[in-house]
């Protein structure tokens, strides 16, 4: 430190050991658009939950599936298995997906569970499959709150291709089950896999809305709680699918004891998703190709629509040419 002429230090001098540190810059974070996860997709399953209990620990993710990966283009359409067939020989696969929560919606997990009814084999411990799937999508802020899953989450995990296509072979020959009564998941794994979806797939709303007559949708939760079954984790997909297959299994108890459900059509009938409607804009009519999607609906043109007139009277511009001269003189 150096000294001015009376002895006394500068005080335009500063101690170098008592210099500020530089401030770093702060980091920019993106709001909004696609930021792509630290890393690249992996190989290999991403659990996030796991097993409930050290004994299905060899049933979940089982490393049979990993390795026998097809290309459902050589297997053709899913199964279609005949609605006489008996329940106790039929092999079930409830499913649940977590999503982006936007539109178009992207798969960030998925969650299932195979498992049966029926008591005429022996009996088998439920497979459980589950993974998280990497997306370069943003998450919703809303649906992150409610499932807790955030893009650093994704670091490894596989794509929604690969996952899709383990979970074909996962539920070869079964009957898909889900907790949704527009069949939302379904059609997300059959959006993945480029088919359409299965011949049959059940719904436990519609299921329980029938048997305990309810005018509304129920929730999962609630459901869980009017049937006493235990849900370990909601918004997790395998949790879900856990919960999703104990509510069908007891669902389709008290369908058996009141209503003598015994073949697969007894569930279909009452149990299946209607196929999806064409999409029609509000204040319009159906195309052509709508109008035929729907079974006994005619396929003709329709009629143009007349244009919307403004207030006052004026069209739009360009809508009508100008009147002729003509026309406006007074005649006689």
């Amino acid at each position: 430190m150096q000294l001015t002429n009376s002895g006394e230090p500068r005080s335009d001098e500063v101690d170098p050991s008592q210099a500020a540190a530089p401030v770093a810059a702060p980091k920019l974070k993106l709001k909004w658009g696609r930021e792509r996860p630290p890393g690249a997709p992996g190989d290999r399953l991403v659990a996030r939950l796991g097993p409930a209990s050290q004994e299905l620990a060899p049933f979940h993710n089982p490393v049979t599936l990993l390795d026998g990966r097809s290309d459902p283009a050589e297997d053709g359409q899913f199964p279609k298995i005949p609605l006489d067939t008996e329940l106790d020989h039929i092999t079930f696969v409830s499913l649940d997906c977590e999503t982006t929560g936007h539109f178009p919606d992207r798969m960030v997990e998925l969650g299932a569970v195979r498992f049966r009814v029926g008591e005429a084999g022996p009996w088998e411990p439920p497979t459980l499959l589950e993974s998280l799937v990497h997306t370069t999508d943003h998450i919703n802020p809303y649906a992150r709150r409610v499932h807790g899953i955030t893009r650093s989450m994704l670091t490894g995990a596989p794509s929604l291709r690969r996952v899709a296509l383990t979970f074909h072979d996962f539920a070869r020959g079964a009957i898909l089950v889900e907790h949704s009564a527009d069949a939302f998941d379904t059609r997300l794994v059959a959006k993945a896999l480029d088919r359409p979806p299965p011949h049959h797939h059940l719904d436990t709303s519609r299921i329980a809305g029938f048997l305990f007559d309810l005018r509304d949708t129920i929730g999962l939760e609630r459901l869980c709680e009017r049937l006493e079954v235990t849900h370990r984790h909601p918004h997790f997909a395998l949790a879900d699918a856990e919960a999703t297959a104990d509510c069908f299994v007891k669902l389709v108890e008290i369908g058996r004891k009141e209503h003598g459900w015994r073949t697969l059509g007894d569930l279909v009938a009452v149990g299946m998703p209607p196929g999806p409607r064409p999409l029609v804009r509000p204040g319009r009519r159906p195309t052509v190709a709508s109008a035929a999607a729907v079974e006994g609906s005619p396929s003709e043109q329709p009629r143009p629509r007349s244009r919307r007139r403004h207030r006052g009277g004026r069209r739009h511009r360009g809508a009508t040419a100008p009147p002729a001269h003509d026309s406006i003189l007074p005649t006689g």
